[in-house]
């Protein structure tokens, strides 16, 4: 009995350093980090095992050599009265010894134990942390002793350079942390929120910006008269300024400006930065926040101009919608009847697909109903036309001479 109770001892000692070594490997480091600034203790101890993550890990292949060692001496001493009155001492029961052992080894001392620690390698890290300095401290000597021969062959006869260095914190860990650290239901939008954060820097300011088409604009040459117009049937706070059309971009004007009684808009002009459609958002993002500017032109390849992008548009893409003057709430968006809708032709195509599903109007480098209508048609159809496109009826409602305002879809009868 105590013959058995020492083989599942050192059973269980190998399981113990094949699953901690796995959770080294795949525990998130960033969590780890975080739960040393807090002052735990068990956080300490695992951050330190990190500074030096080679003899962490030479101690884990240590103490499993050894336990592996202890537990084939033993089982082969549990299993001898067994095997030797049949098998003979030869051959035939080594092979036999080795079967064995090698399967109970293979299943609960190396999958098992790094099936379940890989899955809760914070977690396993944290509740052994006592245990993995107590042997890091016991098997010290052993340890040192391989590691110092290992970095001797490696260096001096293969000829490998030795650097001590660990690891970095990468975004992955971050994504790692907030996937575990966040994931009761109440927290979903704040998960959302910093998994949206760390996505600006894969997303590109035309994945965002207010597509050239849909700007609003007003020529220098215009007075206040005419500004303050647009203004009024735009619902914008600030209007884009140009010189003759949308590829001379001249600045733009705050309706807060015109408190001061301007004579002209050349008096109230305001200069806007441009950057290309291919920056991704987060690089935006600083640079708004660097210049304290909250608007930029974005152009194209060729230098025409792409379309506008504010910092609302990349705070939109982290908190979601936020309701402001370019709302789809201010939009026309109703089901008339069977299979009918009337909607406005700014509204983004992702946006109808959510509300009216049925409708499956499909995705490209447009980003509104007006623009998968003019690029699909390659044209602005007049008002009253009708144009059909992946078996719907499209009849423009309003429209002016660049861009469509009001569109009746009507879906197609299915035979």
């Amino acid at each position: 009995m105590l013959l058995i109770f020492i083989i599942l001892f050192f059973l269980l000692l190998s399981a113990f350093f094949s699953g901690s070594e796995i959770a080294f490997i795949s525990a998130n480091k960033l969590g780890i980090a975080v739960k040393k600034d807090q002052k735990s203790r068990a956080g300490q101890i695992i951050h330190r095992f990190y500074e030096r993550p080679e003899r962490f890990l030479s101690t884990m292949l240590v103490g499993n050599n050894i336990a592996l060692v202890a537990f084939t001496y033993f089982t082969t001493l549990l299993l001898k009265p067994y095997i030797e009155p049949w098998a003979g001492d030869g051959f035939a029961s080594l092979l036999i010894y080795t079967l064995i052992i090698t399967l109970v080894v293979l299943i609960f001392g190396e999958f098992l134990p790094k099936t379940r620690f890989s899955l809760h390698a914070n977690k396993a890290l944290f509740i052994l942390a006592y245990p993995l300095a107590f042997f890091k401290w016991f098997l010290a000597f052993p340890t040192w002793m391989m590691t110092g021969l290992s970095n001797f062959i490696l260096k001096r006869i293969v000829g490998l350079p030795i650097e001590n260095q660990s690891d970095a914190l990468t975004r992955l860990d971050l994504e790692h942390y907030i996937a575990d650290t966040i994931s009761d239901d109440h927290d979903d939008i704040d998960k959302e929120i910093l998994t949206n954060a760390l996505n600006l820097g894969h997303l590109q300011v035309s994945n965002c910006m207010v597509p050239r088409t849909e700007i609003v604009s007003i020529d220098k040459t215009s007075t206040i008269a005419e500004l303050i117009e647009v203004f009024r049937e735009s619902k914008l706070s600030r209007i884009i300024v140009v010189d003759g059309d949308a590829d001379n971009v001249e600045g733009y004007v705050h309706h807060q400006q015109l408190l001061e009684n301007p004579p002209s808009i050349k008096k109230v002009l305001l200069d806007i930065p441009f950057v290309p459609d291919v920056m991704n958002l987060k690089d935006l993002m600083l640079q708004f926040i660097k210049s304290g500017s909250s608007i930029a032109c974005v152009v194209d390849e060729f230098g025409g101009t792409a379309g506008i992008i504010t910092l609302e548009d990349i705070l939109e893409e982290i908190f979601g919608e936020i309701e402001d003057e370019h709302d789809q709430e201010d939009y026309i968006m109703e089901k008339v009847g069977e299979g009918e809708y009337l909607l406005s032709g700014r509204l983004e195509i992702d946006f109808i697909n959510d509300t009216f599903p049925e409708l499956e109007l499909p995705e490209g480098e447009y980003q509104t109903l007006s623009g998968y209508i003019v690029m699909t048609s390659e044209g602005i159809p007049l008002q009253g036309e009708q144009v059909e496109l992946e078996n719907k009826i499209f009849k423009i409602v309003e429209e002016d001479d660049t861009k469509i305002e009001l569109v009746r879809v009507i879906m197609s009868i299915q035979e």
